[in-house]
């Protein structure tokens, strides 16, 4: 059964039931229990507890189920407004952009690591 999520709801998975959803970008908050997410396009399973929140991108086939399987969860999906894909487009870049940030100050601290260690070996007359 797939759970229909073009408007904003919120619902009750039973213990022991998994739900697949249909591929509609959007956002899944847990409101009660913990739910164990897998396929979200990105190859990783999720175990998401009361409060946490998972961004699922168009076109992802993720199901959801109840991590505890003698409990339930109660589940609330936001779609994204259709406005909004922008936003998750500048998200993207500014990810992308501090991932390759981080990247970047990585290798300097390396090259300024090995540096350091050339420094010490010139000076120790070694070289």
């Amino acid at each position: 059964m797939n759970a229909q999520h073009h408007t904003a709801r919120t619902w009750h998975l039973d213990a022991g039931r998994a739900q697949r959803l249909d591929p509609t970008p959007g956002e899944l908050t847990v409101l009660k229990g913990r739910v164990w997410v897998t396929g979200q396009g990105d190859g990783d399973d999720r175990v998401l507890s009361r409060g946490e929140r998972l961004h699922i991108g168009a076109g992802s086939d993720v199901v959801v189920e109840p991590w505890d399987r003698a409990h339930g969860a109660v589940l609330h999906w936001a779609p994204q407004r259709r406005g909004a894909r922008a936003f998750g487009l500048r998200a993207w870049v500014a990810g992308f952009f501090a991932a390759l940030a981080r990247r970047a100050a990585s290798s300097a601290s390396r090259a300024q690591g090995r540096i350091s260690a050339g420094d010490s070996i010139a000076s120790s007359g070694a070289l």
